[in-house]
């Protein structure tokens, strides 16, 4: 079947971002506008022209739980596991958008009523895995002081058992993944084994001029928090927040972008965007980086948290520049390959929804 109409469901949106989620999934949005589609939007609490529905955000939106106390973000967990005002918006939003694909992002205060949607006789229904919402109450896989978690917690595993039997009842028809490593952690939940493809982000080719000036200049892009893998130094100018000119500014100051995650990064869209300007890349080797950068980055690769090893990295790529080389579109998807991959999903989802009729 043709798929035009797409409702898709987000947490936040532009212009309430905290990550590449939301940005992401404004921008397919945007892409499948521009080939004659359809899109509505369901958030939590967040307006905007493209929002057609949203769940009200009670005790408050996704973007102000860093600044709560413990009980406040305890509270805020436990409706996350089932919020029941979420089902009523969705089907509200089904029923005036008439969708044929419901396509899911994050959904991180939703609950997990956003991914049990019932009663859609006929609608598809696609989900992107973009965090580890599925399986910690954080969504990051890492304890509260910012230390990766060896082993999951066992709030986090009760929580994520809960979940997952919710939407067990009525599942996603197709689950994409942003990174392999993504697939690989949630392959142990049951609902999502079979239905999951890895789907990278699409890299939009830039040019840049070549840089000019002494000495080698190394950038980072991302909040400054620990398990970013974050420094200081009296030698780091900082920026603050970056608008998208700016952002390409920066990129045409700099040599190589350093990405020192050390946490299971999923998809980092700076290394996308590093790529799409033939900038190298020294990443943590960690989550999604070590597939997404190119071939010849992979020499720079460290451990995540071993400042020796980051050391010995930018010291390396300080006396011996490397340029960028023919492999730099090596496993690159643009947005014409990113989008039939993603309406083949579509197509398949309303496949198996029109058998369940």
């Amino acid at each position: 079947m043709t798929v035009r109409r797409i409702l898709m469901i987000s947490s936040l949106w532009p212009p309430v971002v905290l990550g590449g989620a939301e940005s992401y999934a404004s921008a397919l949005a945007e892409q499948l506008r521009a080939r004659g589609g359809e899109v509505g939007v369901l958030t939590f609490g967040v307006g905007g022209a493209d929002v057609v529905s949203t769940v009200s955000p009670w005790p408050y939106r996704l973007e102000a739980y860093a600044s709560k106390g413990a009980a406040s973000r305890s509270a805020f967990h436990l409706l996350d596991v089932y919020r029941p005002a979420a089902p009523r918006a969705i089907h509200e939003a089904i029923d005036a958008f008439r969708p044929d694909v419901v396509h899911t992002h994050a959904v991180s205060g939703l609950s997990s009523a956003a991914l049990a949607i019932r009663d859609r006789t006929g609608i598809g229904h696609v989900h992107t895995i973009h965090d580890y919402w599925l399986l910690c109450q954080r969504s990051s896989l890492l304890k509260r002081n910012g230390d990766a978690c060896d082993t999951r917690c066992l709030s986090c595993r009760a929580i994520s058992t809960i979940r997952n039997k919710i939407i067990d009842r009525h599942p996603p028809d197709v689950v994409l993944a942003v990174s392999e490593a993504v697939a690989v952690e949630h392959r142990s939940i049951a609902w999502i084994r079979d239905r999951v493809r890895v789907v990278h982000n699409p890299v939009v080719r830039t040019s840049r001029n070549s840089r000019t000036g002494n000495g080698v200049v190394f950038g980072y892009l991302g909040r400054l928090i620990r398990d970013k893998g974050v420094g200081a130094s009296n030698r780091i100018e900082l920026l603050g927040w970056l608008d998208n000119t700016a952002r390409g500014h920066f990129y045409e100051r700099i040599d190589a972008l350093v990405v020192p995650s050390e946490w299971k990064d999923p998809a980092p869209l700076v290394v996308n965007e590093a790529r799409a300007r033939n900038i190298p890349v020294i990443g943590a080797s960690i989550g999604g980086i070590p597939e997404l950068i190119a071939p010849s980055s992979r020499p720079f690769l460290f451990r995540p948290g071993d400042r020796k090893e980051l050391s010995e990295r930018l010291l390396s790529f300080a006396n011996a520049p490397v340029g960028t080389s023919a492999d730099a579109d090596d496993g690159l998807l643009d947005w014409d390959e990113h989008l039939k991959l993603v309406m083949d999903a579509y197509e398949t989802a309303c496949g198996i929804a029109q058998k369940r009729t």
